[in-house]
């Protein structure tokens, strides 16, 4: 039997190789990165137009649902771009395809930023919005998501807008909004020009959108959702198994029930969901103080070859070594001396 304290000193080796291998590691620009850093740079243009507005109030009368504050100032990172932009690619999405979007009022600086990553690989985005907001979201009733369309459109950052818009709240029928908040919600969309949709139901809201979304028949290569709004989970609401991120490739655990993520996810169409924008960012490495363009998410990590190999004769050696040492050498048998 091998002795413990020389295997012990094997692993203790090991850990050493790979802790200083792991300080050869580079981090170079991301195959993608000129994409990313053009949707990057239009990011920054489109949050300068619109400025502070990306935050409103912390509650109004179309505000639906909470939504924390340092979520709303990260949002802005305009690094998110980038992000959209990876998700977007791994979906297969290129130039000329079309993708369904789907916003709400909440986090008006990720709408920007997904319309800025669409623009920079080409695509054409499908848009239906509602104007409802979480705190510190688009919740200005004079200022709303659909106002900012405008802005950004006016400002030639792009002309692309949302086609319908409805009012938001539980089960996209304004639940939860009070007489008042309706009607302001109405007249953005009324000011906007925007076609409204009056779904009676949370099915018929999800059957308007598809319908703008649709062509020929045919659903967009991808939707992408910005927003925890009803729609998007249907009736489980967060229960849903719908995640965060991209949703690729289907499985029977990932079929949605309903809501507007089923018939894509059914029909084998990506889905990309921003929501939990703290757990994004971490995950991606975008930080509040990063200038814009230097987070984690525009790099991959490249390990040099003389580092690959290097482990590989190592883990090769000590193999070897217990294989044959446990065998055949008497001096690795029995208790260290």
């Amino acid at each position: 039997m091998v002795s413990r304290p020389r295997l012990a000193l094997l692993v203790l080796a090991s850990f050493l190789l790979l802790a200083c291998a792991r300080g050869t590691v580079r981090h170079e620009p991301d195959a993608a990165h000129p994409v990313m850093a053009a949707a990057v740079a239009t990011a920054v243009r489109a949050q300068a137009v619109v400025g502070d507005r990306l935050i409103g109030p912390e509650y109004t009368e179309i505000t639906t649902t909470l939504g924390p504050l340092a979520a709303k100032k990260l949002s802005r990172h305009p690094d998110f771009a980038a992000l959209a932009v990876r998700y977007l690619l791994a979906a297969g999405v290129g130039p000329g395809d079309r993708v369904a979007v789907n916003f709400s009022g909440s986090f008006p600086a990720i709408n920007v930023a997904v319309l800025a990553a669409i623009q920079a690989v080409g695509a054409e985005p499908a848009i239906t919005s509602s104007v409802g907001s979480s705190t510190w979201g688009a919740s200005d009733p004079d200022y709303t998501w659909l106002d900012i369309e405008q802005t950004l459109a006016g400002q030639g950052l792009w002309a692309w807008r949302s086609a319908a818009a409805s009012v938001g709240g539980v089960g996209d029928v304004g639940g939860g909004l009070t007489p008042e908040g309706v009607a302001a919600a109405k007249a953005a969309i009324s000011r906007a020009g925007v076609a409204e949709m009056r779904p009676a139901d949370l099915d018929e809201a999800v059957a308007l959108r598809l319908a703008v979304y649709r062509r020929d028949g045919q659903l967009p290569a991808a939707l992408v959702n910005v927003g925890g709004s009803h729609v998007i989970f249907g009736r489980q609401g967060h229960h849903s198994p719908l995640r965060q991120a991209l949703t690729a490739g289907y499985t029977p655990r990932r079929q949605v029930a309903d809501g507007l993520a089923a018939p894509f996810v059914d029909n084998n169409r990506p889905v990309i969901h921003f929501l939990n924008i703290g757990q994004l960012a971490a995950a991606n490495g975008i930080k509040a103080d990063n200038p814009p363009g230097t987070s984690a998410v525009m790099y991959a990590r490249a390990v040099p070859a003389a580092t690959r190999l290097a482990i590989t004769a190592w883990l090769a050696a000590a193999v070897w070594v217990l294989w044959y040492g446990g065998r055949r050498k008497e001096w690795w048998r029995g208790p260290c001396r």
